[in-house]
């Protein structure tokens, strides 16, 4: 990663495998060990946490089907259990302590890169954060993250957040510091 220290390691690849790296290398106009280090930062940051937490990969044309079997109310009260329950439990595991630095970090930075159910934007101003989640998933979806937040930040910081939604982004307006 560039402007980060690096260390050389020395590892066997499987034939196949560096076969298709090689691949990918040349369609992605990049190196090897640029997508390798791609890979393991994933794995780092992202995979290894997610496995023992118990994510799953599933298409998003189904998640975004199941939410529109909901109601608007019913997203909005699955928001507000995420942002009470599953949140907390997130960010603890990966982080082990909910601060506004690791709960911006984990949900929804994390989420964003990895996860990738949102572009993420964040423009910081002092101790001042607007946050943009822009999604491609409907006002259900909108709704869920909105309330999400909102919750997380009230129930576990106890911080007020400013939410402001449209059918497919979500801002947060927010002091980082009180």
């Amino acid at each position: 990663m560039p402007g980060k220290a690096s260390v050389t390691r020395s590892v066997r690849i499987e034939k196949d495998a560096d076969e298709r790296l090689r691949h990918l290398a040349e369609q992605g106009d990049t190196s090897v060990n640029t997508l390798v280090n791609r890979a393991l930062r994933k794995f780092v940051e992202w995979d290894a946490y997610g496995e023992k937490f118990g994510f799953i990969t599933l298409p998003s044309a189904m998640l975004i089907k199941l939410m529109d079997c909901l109601t608007d109310e019913e997203a909005r009260e699955l928001g507000i259990w995420a942002g009470k329950n599953l949140v907390k439990e997130y960010i603890t595991f990966w982080f082990k302590e909910v601060t506004p630095e690791t709960l911006l970090e984990g949900f929804p930075k994390l989420l964003a890169k990895y996860g990738r159910a949102f572009a993420y934007e964040e423009l910081e101003e002092g101790d001042r954060r607007t946050i943009i989640l822009k999604h491609g998933s409907g006002a259900k979806w909108s709704t869920f993250y909105e309330e999400a937040i909102r919750t997380a930040f009230r129930d576990h910081l106890k911080r007020e957040v400013k939410v402001e939604k449209s059918e497919n982004q979500v801002v947060v307006r927010l002091r980082l510091y009180e």
